[in-house]
């Protein structure tokens, strides 16, 4: 469960829901792929660090 950065705010971003959990869950796959390759630490969910990316602006949804 995502709570921060807070779901609310993470909403108001993506216009929806819908395309929240799209945008979210295809970045958390790219950084679950590179959590195989060592390229990423594996300490930290790719959910949260997907969510974080999105509220810093880092990640978009087109």
């Amino acid at each position: 469960m995502i709570t921060k950065p807070p779901i609310d705010q993470l909403t108001e971003l993506a216009g929806n829901k819908y395309a929240l959990c799209c945008a979210i869950a295809k970045r958390a796959k790219e950084l679950n792929e590179m959590q195989k390759r060592d390229e990423l630490s594996a300490k930290e969910k790719t959910i949260s660090y997907a969510a974080e990316e999105f509220v810093e602006g880092k990640t978009r949804i087109r």
